[in-house]
């Protein structure tokens, strides 16, 4: 047995790899709340329910533009009656209802006191003073009475729950002004090796431009949480162990690139080895093999593979549902759609395998997906060509055109907080 096969034998599985750090992220990390303004919670964790501080209604109301009147007024569900001045939404004191008569009335105004019921505009026809009344249905017709919709000292949104724009409005319409939520996960990103350059620099011969950095800062921009370092680190040990020294905080994450494998030169795998605490290293997915997790002192540490379509592939399966899992966030499983594939596909291998592709939707065949060619782990074209993962079990299966497979939206990876 060679020794790549050996490699693979000593690696942990995906579910070994996701429990793991699972079990190590609640044992180090864990965000602290902090008291907002509502108009900065977006994408914000609660820390607390969310109480309404009012009935919602506050006051019964009227439901659309219409007459106000009192239903035993008109006991053949129509007729004519008197009409008063017009109350609009917005008036401090409603006004009084007479007998026999009706009140013009637009949506959100408080119900006249003596009224009971509420006829649509399109119901009506007026004359000189007096308006005509058409299909009254029922008594309390268009009416919303106080708390219809939500109750005073009610929880209308739950702990750990992540905003959306909508449950801002929401916080507002009940009265709450700050809320209290888990502060944002600070992150320190350290991509480099002797080879690597920025943009903007000279490339020289032996040099490669850097394309890892500025994914995994869009990345990691995506997911809300505080980037508050970003670093170049030499094949260099002692500068390494500097770098982490300074910045292995409390609620950090540290997250390298490259350096993580078994060679002469991967000296991060050697940092933390020696300094370190590592919960494992390598998983046995493709692509992404050498995933190196742990804790650095009081930060949790993530080492990514070189190669930038690794990188992509492990922040999404393993780093994203960690940072949120910080911030304080119930997390889910992403869920898969079952789709065809529209070519053969040999996998040779017995690791899980994240295969890019394009997922497209038929009336008429359904969902269907297609791999986006060459697969290296070094194309990056290969993931900005694709919309989905095809995830294929720990099997040794060739795969026809026509087979159903499990396919992870990208939008479902990236941003679940917008589903």
């Amino acid at each position: 047995m060679s020794e790549k096969d050996n490699a693979y034998l000593s690696s942990i599985s995906f579910t070994q790899a996701q429990k793991l750090i699972t079990k190590v992220t609640k044992e180090t990390l864990s965000s602290p709340p902090e008291v907002v303004n509502i108009n900065n919670c977006l994408n914000r964790v609660l820390a607390n329910n969310v109480k309404a501080k009012i009935n919602v209604p506050a006051f019964d109301n009227s439901a659309m533009d219409g007459y106000a009147i009192r239903y035993s007024d008109l006991p053949d569900k129509q007729g004519w009656l008197q009409l008063q001045e017009a109350h609009y939404a917005g008036a401090s004191k409603p006004p009084t209802l007479a007998e026999n008569s009706a009140i013009p009335i637009m949506t959100g105004a408080t119900i006249p006191e003596g009224a009971d019921t509420v006829v649509a505009k399109e119901n009506s026809q007026t004359k000189d003073n007096k308006v005509h009344l058409r299909d009254i249905s029922s008594k309390g017709n268009y009416i919303r009475k106080s708390g219809s919709d939500i109750k005073k000292d009610s929880d209308i949104l739950k702990a750990n729950h992540r905003l959306k724009a909508q449950d801002i409005g929401l916080i507002s319409s009940v009265g709450c002004q700050n809320i209290a939520v888990f502060k944002k996960t600070n992150v320190v990103l350290f991509t480099g090796g002797d080879e690597i350059i920025q943009v903007g620099e000279e490339l020289t011969p032996g040099k490669i431009y850097d394309s890892v950095r500025p994914t995994l800062i869009g990345l990691l921009q995506s997911q809300n949480c505080e980037i508050v370092h970003v670093g170049s680190l030499k094949d260099d040990p002692e500068q390494i162990k500097n770098a982490f020294d300074r910045y292995a905080q409390p609620n950090t994450v540290i997250i390298c690139n490259g350096g993580v494998s078994a060679g002469d030169k991967d000296h991060i795998l050697h940092v933390m080895q020696e300094h370190g605490n590592i919960a494992f290293h390598k998983v046995n997915i493709k692509p992404g093999f050498p995933l190196l997790f742990g804790q650095y002192k009081q930060a949790l540490f993530f080492g990514l593979p070189g190669n930038p379509v690794s990188s992509f592939n492990n922040f999404c399966q393993f780093v994203i549902p960690t940072l949120r899992r910080i911030e304080g966030e119930e997390v889910k499983q992403t869920g898969f759609i079952r789709a065809k594939l529209t070519k053969n596909f040999d996998k040779t291998h017995y690791r899980r395998e994240f295969v890019r592709a394009t997922l497209s939707y038929d009336p008429t065949i359904g969902f269907e997906v297609t791999p986006t060619g060459n697969q290296s782990s070094g194309r990056l074209t290969s993931v900005t060509q694709a919309n989905c993962f095809i995830a294929f079990k720990e099997t040794h299966e060739n795969y026809k055109a026509g087979d159903e497979v499990n396919v992870q939206r990208f939008v479902d990876l990236l941003y679940p907080h917008l589903i």
